[in-house]
């Protein structure tokens, strides 16, 4: 538990994930592409910023890197959050069930711990939203020349999205409460349309500009 990627050489997370440890997964190397994909649309506005031609944007760019900041570091931090939540639902499994008794508690387990993992997915499906937005003005106000790192930005964006949606639906296969497990899909369901939207904008102000 506890595990923190940010600390990590690139190199030494890739040799992780290609080996025989059960973690890193695919979860945590989505949320790392998505703080790879945050850090690239402050670039842009990096970029952009101290340009005299875009001095009508200055602030706006500079809100911009402030808030690719936090989400750079907000997906730094579920990278690990997805390996504890592996973690957690691994153990919820392994629980005994031979007796009434155990499987009762080995069920409560598995349905407390795949809620926690859904939500932990569900607040990576959610950021990559708030990347995208931040992609798609990068390349519509802010420097010409970096129209493809904000085209990065998204699409980095969306694959860890897309990864983290399948977390989500893996996980609620655990979630009896029907309830819980409707809203969660409606939540998804919200986040992956506002990001192949946002996704489709970007690309077509990319596409207009090379």
């Amino acid at each position: 538990m506890g595990m923190e990627f940010a600390k990590q050489s690139i190199e030494s997370f890739v040799q992780d994930l290609n080996s025989t440890k059960s973690m890193p997964g695919g979860g945590s190397a989505a949320a790392v592409c998505g703080a790879m994909g945050a850090a690239l649309a402050g670039m842009s506005a990096h970029m952009t910023v101290g340009k005299k031609k875009y001095v009508a944007v200055e602030g706006k760019m500079q809100e911009i890197i402030a808030a690719s900041e936090i989400l750079q570091t907000e997906m730094m931090s579920m990278a690990r959050e997805d390996a504890d939540m592996y973690s957690l639902v691994l153990q919820a499994y392994k629980l005994p069930n031979a007796t009434t008794e155990e499987a009762e508690r080995r069920k409560q387990a598995v349905e407390e711990a795949s809620k926690a993992a859904v939500i932990a997915s569900l607040k990576v499906t959610g950021a990559c939203v708030r990347i995208m937005k931040l992609a798609y003005t990068t390349v519509v106000e802010g420097n010409q020349m970096m129209v493809t790192d904000g085209s990065a930005s998204a699409l980095l964006a969306l694959a860890c999205q897309q990864i983290a949606a399948y977390n989500v639906r893996i996980n609620l296969r655990g979630v009896t409460d029907r309830s819980v497990a409707a809203e969660a899909e409606r939540l998804l369901e919200r986040h992956l349309s506002e990001g192949e939207e946002l996704k489709e904008r970007v690309l077509r102000e990319v596409e207009k500009r090379l």
